[in-house]
């Protein structure tokens, strides 16, 4: 689905007027009809923008998803964690899922 369309749909969902979304961006509610109408391609900046202003992956906007979600940031360790688990045979992922879910549950209790 092209960003067109996902906008469209995005504006007509939350009941938003071009001119509200305009001023929330700081353009022209002719350059928001533009983009709208393909009369006009969005910049990359532009599409950042809306995907902030919507609370949407830029991925979801520009059609290569269709999960609207933001990503999960990671911190080094957790991407060294997912890295290294990658790496473990099923039996140790199942392993370290039943522990994980051990230790949360011994959180919960606390």
């Amino acid at each position: 689905m092209h960003y067109r369309q996902r906008l469209k749909e995005w504006i007509a969902d939350r009941d938003l007027k071009q001119k509200a979304l305009a001023k929330e961006l700081g353009v022209s509610e002719s350059v928001i009809s533009n983009y709208l109408t393909g009369r006009t391609q969005m910049t990359i900046e532009m599409l950042v923008k809306m995907a902030e202003y919507f609370g949407v992956s830029v991925d979801y906007l520009a059609g290569v998803t269709d999960d609207p979600e933001l990503p999960v940031g990671l911190s080094r360790t957790e991407r060294q964690l997912v890295e290294g688990f990658r790496t473990l045979t099923r039996e140790q992922r199942e392993l370290i899922i039943k522990n994980v879910m051990i230790m949360q549950e011994q959180n919960r209790r606390e």
